[in-house]
């Protein structure tokens, strides 16, 4: 700390009562201690974690599983291949663990399989489904509802389906998130990977075969990598249980919106 106008006396000076003062250098690091702050080359968990049901998954995220608050994002190629299965363990413990805050749905392409929700033991009486418009001004309209919904402070988990999202409304939402101490998972097309993201944790998702394949993009306080899961098997946090345990449509895939059969 030298240069044009600092006293020498005042650089001594300065030293002498860090010195003097440890106590001074430990409110300096308390910020960088903050549960939200990662410093590259950590590999510890920033976040508090919801077990995925998916040992293979949960031995690859910090801190074991799902973060509790933050943004998640989750990109796949076509809807229906799994990603509620995936979900599916965690939100049904959210309901086992006296959890009371609702499940909101926004714009879900498919309506959700009602009896199978209440299969893996998630209150029917939590979930709130809000629908969406298939035009740019239904997509502002989907991000603005997920933003209210997680500064409302009473949800579980958001669930959102997005076509596209601008760098800022995906900083609001991530912030949204944070604040609201809610868990959001936010569904977007492969193509977001392109654009960068503040979310906590973002993956692919591709169905192969019987398998999943979960790339992981990005990891705060962790690294990327790719796990294979197989959701239809029970053992694997009874994610899915054929036609009757299948979240989506009583095919097994996802079913249409009721206003998708009229046309």
């Amino acid at each position: 700390m030298t240069g044009p106008g600092v006293s020498p006396r005042f650089v001594a000076a300065a030293r002498a009562e860090s010195t003097a003062d440890p106590g001074g250098r430990k409110r300096v690091q308390r910020p960088i201690d903050h549960p939200l702050v990662w410093r590259a080359g950590e590999r510890c968990a920033s976040w508090r974690a919801r077990p995925t049901g998916f040992e293979a998954l949960d031995r690859h995220l910090p801190g074991g599983g799902w973060p509790a608050t933050g943004l998640t994002e989750i990109l796949t190629e076509h809807y229906g291949i799994g990603e509620l299965s995936l979900l599916m363990p965690a939100l049904a413990r959210l309901g086992r663990d006296g959890g009371t805050g609702c499940i909101v749905w926004v714009a879900p392409p498919f309506i959700p399989h009602a009896p199978a929700l209440h299969g893996h033991g998630i209150g029917l009486d939590r979930v709130l489904i809000v629908r969406g418009r298939a035009d740019a001004r239904g997509n502002r309209d989907i991000l603005w509802a997920t933003e209210q919904a997680l500064r409302f402070g009473s949800c579980g988990v958001v669930l959102a389906w997005a076509r596209s999202v601008g760098q800022v409304p995906l900083r609001r939402l991530q912030l949204a998130a944070e604040a609201g101490r809610c868990w959001t998972v936010l569904f977007r097309p492969p193509d977001a990977s392109r654009q960068r993201s503040p979310a906590v944790l973002r993956m692919r998702l591709t169905a192969i075969g019987e398998q999943t394949r979960i790339e992981i993009l990005k990891c705060r306080g962790g690294r990327s990598g790719v796990v294979s899961v197989r959701l239809g098997n029970r053992c694997q946090g009874d994610a899915g249980r054929g036609r009757e345990g299948s979240p989506h449509g009583d095919d097994g895939r996802a079913g249409p919106h009721r206003d998708d059969r009229e046309d």
